[in-house]
């Protein structure tokens, strides 16, 4: 009977301590949430894993010990351990751990939580001493509980309550009518306009403002046959002027239908001209430029640029690093988002760059085609990343976690996003950082 009420017992704090975490890690993606994200019960999973986890680790730390009742108490120590991990992520660990995002992944939390653990367990080592020797107690009660945790971060299932959520402008048969139409005006006029429009973008620009570092942005979407390209661009435009203070001072080259007199496209002609033009205006000892690129990408690392019957030349590593060079822009930030796109990396590598990929040099990355309304890489860094980060590094590894677990949910080759962060640029992102209103930088 005593021991049945201690198992009683035991089970009950389990509970307890397991319905405790759900809700910290559902009140922490609660507060860090914003308007367009919306709820989904997909993280209960992820938990159900840790609770299996901490049992598995507390039984056999048990069996270690000779001890059958202290089953409980372990496993329940893990998951006390992992919510507080939780708990101090979100009050101490920003920015200062920006790589740390409890959004996605129990992944970065449990090397917080595995020493936890261990803390709270150690204490015990006294109580169960004969016949159990330190070995054993040594296993029981620090290795099993950190290889606990780390299981549960490689296991990559850990996710928000939660999520951005977009609905379909256009169902596929829309879309795909849309990519078929023909261009209302003749090639070589469309041409022609090509450079007023470029200049009319150039001189709407606000002014650099002297002894603060300003960020403009120039965001491309090659692809005229696919709307998912042009919504990027939108998106990344939206998202920098709104969360990173560049309205006024970002531009956009898109290759659609729908934005034929409005927008120039997206061609390398257009991208010498607009870099040059930024050049011209900025101050290039303090101010940053920023280059986004969506489309299709090559295995030879061409940056796809098509609209219609246009003849256009396709956009290569080289070309961006020429336009950077002949507009004389010394601290550069490059997001290209494509199928080997990582090609990209060594070419535009330097001490005063910050260049982001979505995939590797010689992997694909996913989620275009007709009916997609963002990329994989798209949605995890513009519309999920950047709405809780304002570090663009802390970002890309928020979105690099992101982006590895739906292409394993789907079935697909990791991309691996690419990252490579010069070692002066780093310092000027933060004297930028440093200087966005306080409402933004958090």
């Amino acid at each position: 009977m005593p021991n049945r009420r201690f198992r009683t017992t035991g089970e009950r704090g389990f509970l307890l301590a397991s319905m405790i975490c759900v809700g910290v890690g559902w009140l922490g993606d609660r507060l860090t949430s914003v308007e367009t994200e919306i709820f989904t019960a997909s993280a209960v999973g992820a938990y159900a894993l840790l609770f299996v986890l901490a049992r598995i680790a507390g039984a056999l730390a048990a069996r270690l010990l000779h001890r059958p009742a202290v089953s409980l108490k372990i496993a329940t120590a893990l998951v006390i351990a992992a919510t507080l991990a939780r708990v101090l992520v979100e009050a101490f660990g920003k920015p200062e751990f920006g790589a740390i995002d409890p959004d996605y992944g129990f992944g970065a939390l449990w090397v917080f939580a595995a020493p936890l653990a261990v803390v709270i367990l150690i204490p015990r080592l006294h109580h169960w001493e004969e016949p159990v020797g330190w070995i054993r107690r040594l296993l029981a009660l620090v290795l099993l509980p950190v290889v606990a945790m780390y299981l549960i971060h490689r296991s990559d299932v850990w996710s928000s309550f939660y999520y951005a959520e977009y609905e379909e402008e256009d169902t596929t048969s829309e879309v795909e009518a849309r990519a078929d139409i023909a261009l209302d005006y003749v090639p070589e006029d469309l041409l022609a306009m090509q450079d007023g429009l470029v200049d009319a973008q150039i001189a709407a620009l606000a002014p650099q403002r002297p002894g603060k570092v300003d960020l403009y942005v120039v965001a491309m979407a090659g692809d005229g046959a696919e709307d998912v390209f042009r919504n990027e661009v939108e998106l990344a435009t939206t998202v920098f002027d709104e969360r990173f203070g560049t309205a006024g001072r970002s531009l956009s080259l898109i290759n659609h239908v729908d934005t034929l007199s409005q927008v120039p496209l997206a061609t390398r002609r257009n991208l010498l001209r607009t870099i040059e033009g930024v050049g011209r205006l900025i101050d290039s000892a303090e101010d940053i430029v920023l280059v986004f690129m969506t489309s299709h990408g090559s295995e030879d690392h061409d940056w796809l640029v098509q609209l219609g019957d246009l003849s256009l030349t396709q956009i290569v590593p080289d070309d961006l690093l020429e336009a950077y060079d002949n507009a004389g822009i010394r601290w550069r930030v490059s997001i290209v988002s494509a199928c080997y796109s990582g090609g990209y990396i060594d070419a535009l590598a330097s001490a005063t760059s910050l260049v982001i990929t979505s995939a590797r040099a010689d992997r694909p990355s996913f989620g275009c085609g007709t009916d997609a309304d963002l990329t994989y890489f798209g949605r995890a860094y513009l519309a999920e990343a950047l709405a809780t980060h304002t570090d663009l590094v802390a970002a890309f590894e928020s979105a690099r976690q992101r982006v590895e677990a739906r292409e394993r949910a789907d079935g697909f080759d990791p991309s691996e996003p690419q990252i490579r962060l010069g070692e002066h640029v780093g310092a000027q992102l933060a004297r930028w950082h440093a200087g966005l209103d306080a409402t933004v930088r958090r």
